[in-house]
């Protein structure tokens, strides 16, 4: 059975944890909890209960980013900085892909972020794909291509709010 976990609690070995892209994999099994501890990042693990087994992480963290004619106010191509949130690293176990890992850790992530924007303001939730693959992923989780930068994509707090109340409407 997956469970979602949050990292600072999820007893399991990240040492055996292969995502296939390398880059994710050395930051979760080196630096995730460091990050954590530092509060500069807010990790969650998809857990295999049963193997005891990582099947996925994802982390969240607060940042800024430039307004895309894409969702800035009026539509106008004025360039601005806004406050945004950040799932800054997903990332699925080669032995769970394709199984809905990602879009379950998706899915708790903007649940997150969705209880956050009641208390804290943004106005957009962003991801940069690694590669097209990845983007398309986002795409079909309800993200957004920000115009100039194809694999950057965007969900608007507005979006997200109506996104979850759709699933959540408590």
């Amino acid at each position: 059975m997956i469970v979602i976990r949050d990292l600072d609690r999820a007893l399991v070995r990240r040492s055996t944890f292969w995502s296939g892209e390398p880059g994710l994999d050395l930051w979760f099994r080196e630096q995730a909890s460091q990050q954590e501890r530092r509060h500069n990042v807010r990790a969650v693990l998809a857990v295999d209960d049963d193997a005891g087994r990582v099947a996925g992480s994802c982390s969240a963290r607060a940042c800024e980013t430039v307004a895309d004619a894409a969702f800035s106010r009026g539509g106008s191509a004025e360039r601005y900085r806004v406050p945004a949130v950040l799932i800054a690293r997903l990332a699925v176990d080669v032995d769970y892909q394709g199984r809905g890992i990602g879009r379950l850790l998706v899915a708790d992530a903007l649940e997150r972020i969705a209880r956050v924007s009641r208390t804290l303001g943004f106005e957009v939730v962003v991801v940069h794909a690694l590669h097209e693959a990845a983007a398309r992923f986002y795409l079909a989780c309800g993200f957004r291509r920000f115009r100039d930068q194809p694999l950057s994509l965007f969900l608007t707090t507005r979006d997200l709010r109506a996104t979850v109340a759709e699933v959540d409407p408590g």
